[in-house]
Order: structure tokens, then C-alpha cells, then sequence
């Protein structure tokens, strides 16, 4: 279930998703997922606007944290 869970943004729709449900009385799984799916289509517009590639999770520092999605980087050389 860790790979559900790709990018910091991914997790915080869905958890918006879930407490939008719980606030508004809205189906929790329909909520979730549409909270996940926007998360990831806003990770996927910052990684296209921002014209250097996103870093891997080791190497991120301020926000670029939220644009990771790779926690495996390549070894140094």
C-alpha cells in the first residue's frame, strides 16, 4: 500500500477529501478519492510548470518536498 501514498500532496487530498466528508456529510470513499486525484493532477501541473525535474524525497528541500515522488535515489558517483 506505500506506492497509493507517491507524493506528499496525493496524501493531503486525500485527507482533505476525508474531512470535507465528514464535514459536509458526503460519501467518505467517493471524497477520498476525488480528494487523492486532485492532489496528484496538482503535483502533476507543478512538476510540468516548474522546469527543473522533481528531486527524489532525500534530496528535497523546502518545496520541492511536496513535489517529490520518488523516495529511491540514484547513488552519487
Amino acid at each position: 500500500m506505500v506506492w497509493l501514498f507517491d507524493t506528499w500532496l496525493g496524501y493531503f487530498g486525500l485527507l482533505l477529501g476525508l474531512v470535507a466528508a465528514a464535514t459536509f456529510n458526503w460519501p467518505p470513499l467517493r471524497s477520498g478519492i476525488a480528494g487523492y486525484v486532485v492532489g496528484l493532477a496538482l503535483v502533476t501541473v507543478i512538476n510540468f510548470l516548474v522546469p527543473t525535474p522533481a528531486p527524489c524525497l532525500q534530496s528535497s528541500k523546502g518545496w520541492d518536498v511536496l513535489r517529490a515522488y520518488s523516495i529511491s535515489c540514484e547513488p552519487a558517483r
